[in-house]
């Protein structure tokens, strides 16, 4: 029998794989999490939703390349092994785990980047304030910032668009975030085009936005290896990740609950000895 060199990932394999995960006995809250992890493979595939030997590799750069930590890289990962053994291409599995489990990269704390914030506001520097919060307050990485238009801005959607080979993802500005932004175009007379731009108008670059945010490391009294596009978007991740985890915890008690209710509705009985 031939070996398939693709498969595509319709909702009826999806669903096939978690209903075998349940049949292995894998909890309803582990079942959720693949769910969820499944969901953001699919969002990074081409529009046919075809895998082959290669996605494996390909999706493991593209989460390393978004700031995620190298736990929930692996982890991510151990999803997409689990997969490809229920599809039969234990071949496509990926054997290398991240590998950037030893980045020293510094880690930018919440209080500092509210302190970068609340510097710049009291500079006066308004668009590196902006700059700052869009790159550590909704997930936009630094070579996506072009991205981000006039014409996006107004309609609060970011359409970003396809990178190795990946597909697009959507992402929405915060009600917050999207009326300074409007303000400031305004202010700067912006109505087309990139927001973020030079004095030339040309889109700012990874030594413009470095050069623009480095500078408030010494009045912020933050030092100056945080002060960066790449720190800013870890803690954004972390952040995200931390989140996750409480909504985790929470479902988790819920459950518990729940069974606990029907426990005392309809649990078995048993006398003391």
């Amino acid at each position: 029998m031939e070996r398939k060199t693709e498969e595509k990932l319709t909702s009826e394999v999806l669903e096939g794989f978690l209903a075998h995960l349940l049949s292995r006995g894998r909890s309803q809250i582990s079942l959720q999490e693949y769910r969820r992890t499944l969901n953001m493979l699919c969002g990074c595939l081409p529009e046919d939703k075809t895998v082959n030997g290669e996605s494996g590799l390909r999706w493991r750069q593209w989460l390393e390349e978004q700031g995620f930590s190298p736990r929930t890289v692996n982890s991510r990962i151990s999803v997409w092994n689990s997969l490809m053994q229920y599809l039969g291409h234990r071949d496509w599995q990926v054997d290398k785990f991240s590998r950037i489990e030893y980045d020293v990269q510094p880690e930018l704390t919440r209080s500092e980047y509210l302190r970068l914030l609340s510097t710049a506001k009291q500079l006066g520097q308004e668009r590196t304030y902006l700059l700052i919060k869009t790159l550590g307050g909704i997930g936009l990485r630094l070579q996506e910032l072009p991205q981000l238009t006039a014409e996006a801005v107004r309609e609060g959607v970011v359409r970003l668009e396809r990178q190795n080979g990946m597909s697009a993802r959507l992402l929405r500005l915060p009600a917050v975030l999207q009326r300074e932004l409007m303000a400031y175009m305004r202010q700067e007379g912006i109505t087309k085009g990139p927001v973020f731009t030079t004095a030339g108008g040309k889109p700012m670059d990874r030594t413009n936005v470095g050069h623009c945010i480095r500078r408030l490391s010494r009045d912020a009294r933050v030092p100056a290896e945080k002060v960066n596009p790449r720190c800013l978007w870890k803690m954004y991740r972390s952040t995200q990740e931390g989140i996750e985890a409480n909504i985790t915890i929470l479902i988790e008690q819920a459950y518990e609950r729940l069974l606990e209710q029907e426990q005392l509705s309809v649990g078995w009985e048993y006398g003391a000895n």
